[in-house]
């Protein structure tokens, strides 16, 4: 609905996803991950086009057969295809971002390898490239290769010439008056509100972040960022690497300069890489070296090429044919493994928390990956048009207090325009049209507000309240459970690349459970608080919060080596998070083992957690001391607990239950 999105804007990405999403097929996330399909596709033509123009000229040097060039080129299109990285953006919407980059240097390799001289051509690169800085503004790192490549052309930069190159640019950088265009039309949603140039540079510069990606990192973040590189060709079929420096080798053969191109432009990337982006986005390298998938798949091809053609005919089509076999059930793979058409994770999440929330109630959420499934549910499916969501981030800003004015009329008299920040939250959780809410995680919330009220929780979200929750809403809260959509939960859950907005996701449902299990205790409902725990270990299996909480409540109950047993389990599955030990230290204590205990801190300690800090956790075991030793509970009373369990929705703990009555511990999945 051309909104505003997260900065720099993006205002080619905006566009061309308007235009795509009239489409009419499949759903509007589906259309926008077209664009994504397209531009790679679009790309490999390019790159094709460069391979076949190298083949020419290694064919005229070695005199191979022309055959093998062709067969060769449908290989390299499935290498280029069949990587990972490049199949994963073909899929995603914002794969789009640095598909556009790969685009745009693939026209850039086409250009220098076949030495296109057409001023048409250079003055459309030029364009390309100011395309390319309404799509992302770091694609100012291409600058250097483009004069150098584009130099090589014969072109020059007299003044003529000049004033075109700036011409085309800023035509391809004008698209940025999208950003103004809108945010006068009062599009929704929208972030930022660039009409004046502060704030038009705040947006473009993406300010929003500025002070968390640094310029300069410490040694090993650069040897972490250099792991994660080497580790992106993991995802190429095997022997890429190889093929590609054999390549660079033949590309040296035949043009000297050429290889130094090739080089600056890569060092052009690799250093950008290295310089601007967050030590916590290592994950991504492979996701950003995309952009240079291209010229991979250029060199691979001529090494390929130039190694075949030192064997004889037979060898040449036996070679093609097994190549394209394997190249073919590698690309298949890749799209088995990257295959997302059940993952309708966030989509549910969205229409999950939406269900949560009564009528006409402001929602106020921390983080992209909570608020997008959000807005995608709101302003594209069109679901619950009287809540309002908004980022809490938004209102550090006065635009941001202005949207909650647009998205509810009664709003702006509600919130002042000019009192203390905090003074305009007490406005807003104090108005009666607009329940309050909240996502997890309070990051920008401010602090004072505890003397009117406080949170209680309401399924996916925090309310908040002047009261303490009643019997009624626990109902309600259980009502909310039996809505939830779970449609493809386990689909990425293992992906071989970090998958935050998946694990933020998954972490989301876990933090329900623990609200309510929280809830629960206070309410001195032990039962059913170890019910709401292993629903979030569902969704979490190596939270070590989750299993603290567990044994704290059965140890709490007197099943002390059931308990033990849930740490340990815990310890196995993550032994770098030293909670479990604290507590394990805390049960071992109550029962006698002193010296067991003893270690136990030691090793919370070592792993930089004081066994101290541990209070949740150790004050429910407070509450059942006794003088001297705790006994544990006898085999039968086991047997008992482990079938109260099963009838109160704890399968996993009733099996553990059992297993402790049996006194033997087995590894349970």
């Amino acid at each position: 609905n051309l909104g505003l999105p997260h900065p720099p804007g993006y205002p080619l990405f905006d566009l061309l996803g308007h235009l795509f999403s009239w489409l009419p097929v499949g759903a509007v996330a589906f259309r926008f991950g077209l664009i994504s399909s397209l531009v790679v596709l679009l790309s490999l033509a390019f790159i094709l086009k460069t391979c076949a123009v190298v083949a020419d000229k290694l064919t005229l040097n070695k005199k191979a057969s022309g055959y093998l060039g062709e067969a060769l080129l449908v290989v390299a299109a499935l290498f280029f295809l069949s990587c990972q990285s490049v199949f994963s953006q073909c899929l995603s919407a914002k794969g789009c971002i640095y598909t556009l980059t790969l685009l745009i240097i693939s026209v850039l390799i086409r250009i220098r390898v076949s030495k296109l001289k057409e001023s048409r051509v250079i003055y459309a690169a030029w364009f390309l490239w100011g395309l390319g800085l309404a799509n992302h503004w770091q694609t100012v790192i291409l600058l250097v290769p483009f004069m150098i490549f584009l130099t090589v052309q014969k072109q020059g930069f007299t003044v003529k010439n000049t004033l075109f190159f700036c011409f085309f640019t800023v035509l391809g950088i004008s698209l940025y008056l999208y950003l103004p265009l809108r945010a006068a039309l009062l599009a929704q949603p929208s972030w930022g509100f660039p009409l004046n140039w502060t704030d038009f540079k705040w947006v473009v510069s993406r300010q929003l972040v500025g002070g968390e990606e640094m310029k300069i990192h410490s040694l090993g973040f650069y040897g972490g960022a250099l792991t994660a590189m080497a580790r992106s060709f993991q995802l190429w079929i095997p022997g890429v690497a190889a093929l590609a420096v054999l390549g660079l080798w033949v590309v040296y053969r035949i043009e000297k300069n050429l290889t130094r191109d090739f080089f600056i432009l890569f060092s052009a990337v690799v250093l950008a890489l290295a310089g601007v982006h967050e030590a916590n986005n290592l994950y991504l390298m492979p996701v950003y070296l995309t952009v240079l998938s291209g010229l991979v798949v250029l060199l691979s091809f001529a090494g390929l090429f130039w190694l075949l053609s030192k064997g004889g005919r037979p060898f040449q089509k036996t070679m093609a044919v097994v190549l394209l076999l394997f190249s073919f059930f590698w690309c298949w793979s890749s799209f088995e493994m990257e295959d997302r058409s059940r993952y309708t994770l966030a989509e549910d999440f969205g229409v999950n928390v939406l269900k949560c929330l009564p009528k006409n109630a402001v929602l106020l959420a921390d983080g992209d990956n909570y608020v997008m499934p959000l807005w995608y549910v709101k302003y594209v499916d069109r679901l619950r048009p009287d809540v309002i969501v908004e980022p809490t981030v938004f209102l550090y800003h006065e635009w941001g207090w202005s949207q909650l004015g647009l998205q509810a009329g009664d709003l702006k008299q509600t919130v002042p325009s000019k009192p203390p920040f905090t003074e305009r939250f007490i406005g807003l959780i104090k108005n009666q049209n607009h329940p309050f809410f909240y996502s997890f995680g309070r990051q920008f919330f401010p602090g004072g507000l505890d003397r009117i009220g406080h949170w209680a929780p309401h399924g996916l979200v925090n309310g908040w309240t002047s009261s303490s929750l009643t019997a009624g809403d626990d109902s309600k809260s259980q009502r909310m459970s039996g809505l939830e959509r779970f449609r493809g939960i386990d689909e990425n859950r293992e992906a071989e690349i970090e998958d935050p907005p998946t694990t933020d996701l998954y972490a989301s449902y876990a933090m329900q459970g623990m609200n309510e299990s929280t809830w629960y205790l206070n309410h001195n409902d032990g039962l059913k608080a170890l019910s709401q725990l292993e629903s979030a270990l569902y969704f979490q299996p190596q939270w070590p919060g989750v299993y603290a909480s567990m044994a704290s409540i059965v140890g709490s109950m007197g099943y002390w080596e059931m308990a033990r047993n849930i740490c340990q389990m815990s310890i196995q599955a993550n032994p770098k998070v030293g909670l479990n030990y604290a507590v394990l230290a805390r049960i071992d204590e109550e029962q006698g083992r002193y010296l067991e205990s003893n270690q136990e801190k030691e090793k919370a300690r070592s792993l930089g957690y004081n066994p101290q800090w541990a209070t949740s956790a150790i004050t429910l075991l407070e509450k059942k001391k006794e003088s001297g030793k705790i006994q544990d509970k006898s085999p039968a009373e086991y047997r008992n607990w482990s079938e109260i369990l099963e009838k109160s929705g704890c399968p996993f703990l009733s099996r553990l239950a059992f297993q402790c009555s049996e006194k033997g511990m087995k590894s349970l999945n």
